[in-house]
């Protein structure tokens, strides 16, 4: 869910996820070659680059995508709007919003954490975690997802975002034919995660930072 729609998890398919993994990944790794370009790309959302943490003991992006799979009974909160809605973008962006506050995304000072993919267009992905500010003028929705880190386009979405704590996990996706924000608590206490964080350390393929990474969550997290 990070720079494209549903690309990760066992969330319902997006008819468009093609369309848009070819848009956003080109967008983005244009972008990753400088933190000033990053930053600018932010900043058109309202967001304020702070810092490109090095791996810690954070939940892995991939994982923290997996939000699309949570059911109700494992408190996932829903914020949907219809794509044909004439204030589609206002709307999710209420609907962010409040998702946001009402969860506990935000620090005190409003900063939390944004998954981004450093690959480039044809590479596999390489998700980080990097922390980020909410400004007083922000549009994540509609300049968010145009800029290519949080979706493929004005009204298409597709983003991971935890707070700095990892106790709320707050994603924005794409569906067939609505768009919205999604929300659970806890992660640590899903076994749904806890599982996928497990089979993700022991694939030869899960580069070494992101299985020691893993590693260290679960640890942390046990």
């Amino acid at each position: 869910m990070v720079n494209r729609v549903d690309s990760m998890g066992d969330g319902p398919p997006d008819v468009r996820a093609a369309v848009i993994r070819g848009r956003t990944r080109s967008v983005v790794a244009a972008c990753m070659s400088s933190r000033d370009k990053l930053s600018a790309l932010l900043a058109g959302a309202g967001l304020k680059l702070l810092d490109v943490p090095g791996s810690g003991d954070e939940l892995p992006v991939t994982a923290a995508s997996l939000v699309t799979s949570c059911g109700p009974e494992h408190g996932r909160r829903d914020e949907v709007v219809e794509l044909g809605d004439p204030h589609l973008v206002e709307k999710a962006n209420a609907g962010w919003f409040r998702l946001a506050s009402e969860y506990g995304l935000f620090s005190q000072s409003r900063e939390f954490l944004l998954g981004v993919d450093f690959a480039g267009q044809d590479a596999a992905p390489i998700l980080r975690w990097v922390r980020v500010q909410l400004q007083d003028d922000w549009d994540i929705m509609g300049a968010g997802a145009a800029s290519g880190i949080l979706g493929a386009g004005s009204g298409w979405p597709g983003f991971v975002m935890m707070s700095l704590d990892g106790e709320v996990i707050v994603g924005g996706t794409t569906w067939q034919r609505s768009i919205g924000s999604l929300a659970v608590r806890h992660p640590s206490r899903i076994q749904l995660v806890r599982d996928y964080v497990g089979r993700l350390i022991v694939n030869p393929r899960t580069a070494s930072d992101v299985r020691a990474e893993g590693e260290r969550w679960l640890s942390s997290t046990a």
